[in-house]
């Protein structure tokens, strides 16, 4: 009698071991999983751009020149909202909160200068104010053209086939502190990355 209850606790010992091991093996895979998950959380939602491909040059205390460069050209809504988002990382690497974008105009532009407007859009809702100016080359062309969105001039084209490379540029101004409402070449930097984060990739 006493060798069957012996013989009975061992068999729980090896039934409560052997369950506690199947039941850690679960625990185990997940614990090994976790960190590769944590791993593509940390992935950039919008991938590094190529080298040469997005440049900003300081000219000033708080000004930058932006330009994005590339050969395959998309659309200049594609490159513009990604210039743009470029501009508000860059303003908060920078530990700025808010940018001014810069209008490159020069003698004989013909579009009005955006005013002052108290009621007017905010933070992310005015990137039809975000305007910067172009050069790109041709098919059959190795000559740079220029084009300004003050000129006044329609855009050359949204057809990949006819640009082979193209350059789209911007300054813009870092500020600090309460943003500018009434500017409307005033951006908030976190409200345009938040906007643009899923719509944008890197030109090539």
């Amino acid at each position: 009698m006493k060798r069957s209850i012996v013989t009975g606790l061992a068999l729980g010992t090896l039934c409560a071991s052997a369950g506690i091991s199947l039941a850690a093996d679960p625990s185990v895979t997940d614990s090994t999983a976790k960190p590769a998950q944590a791993s593509s959380d940390n992935l950039p939602m919008v991938p590094p751009a190529k080298p040469g491909v997005f440049t900003a040059t300081k000219k000033g205390t708080d000004r930058f020149q932006l330009v994005i460069a590339g050969h395959k050209f998309t659309t200049r809504s594609d490159i513009e909202k990604y210039l743009a988002y470029r501009a508000a990382e860059l303003t908060m690497e920078q530990k700025a909160s808010w940018f001014t974008f810069v209008e490159s105009r020069s003698k004989g532009d013909t579009a009005p200068k955006p005013e002052r407007d108290p009621a007017g859009p905010r933070y992310s809702f005015r990137m039809e104010y975000f305007r910067p100016v172009w050069r790109f080359k041709t098919s059959g062309s190795a000559t740079w053209k220029n084009w300004s969105p003050f000129a006044g001039s329609a855009f050359i084209t949204d057809d990949p086939k006819i640009i082979t490379d193209f350059e789209a540029s911007a300054d813009i101004v870092l500020h600090e502190g309460q943003m500018d409402d009434a500017n409307p070449l005033a951006f908030e930097a976190r409200a345009v990355s938040d906007l643009l984060i899923n719509q944008v990739s890197p030109p090539e």
